[in-house]
């Protein structure tokens, strides 16, 4: 009985994609500048029907803690990678606890059904 259960949810279950976002536990250091701290990520994006991304930093309670980007929002063609650097104040480093990547998805294509990804890292 398990069998045939395990066996059709494989048979009948479908693909799914979404982007790479590593190190999965960054550590922050000191930047060049004074009182704040920066760490370094990679965003891989596999899925064909998404080109742009979004960076959140959350505390515990997954509260927005500021930080700064070069953009806030990353194009990234499949297939291609892209390094952001993620800066936050030396006194947030307590209440951050975690650095998302998000797709974005565009308005032409919410009439398919496309799912929305959300990947996390944990601050070390």
């Amino acid at each position: 009985m398990y069998r045939a259960l395990i066996l059709s949810f494989l048979l009948l279950s479908g693909y799914a994609s979404a982007h790479q976002f590593t190190p999965t536990y960054p550590k922050m250091k000191q930047s060049h500048t004074m009182g704040v701290l920066t760490t370094q990520m990679m965003l891989f994006n596999s899925r064909k029907d998404v080109s742009y991304y979004s960076v959140g930093v959350y505390d515990a309670d997954w509260n927005p803690v500021d930080f700064a980007t070069s953009e806030k929002l990353f194009k990234v063609d499949y297939l291609s990678r892209k390094f952001i650097d993620i800066y936050i104040r030396a006194n947030d480093k307590s209440r951050a606890v975690y650095i998302c990547s998000r797709s974005k998805i565009l308005k032409e294509y919410k009439q398919v059904p496309v799912i929305s990804s959300r990947i996390c890292s944990k601050i070390k």
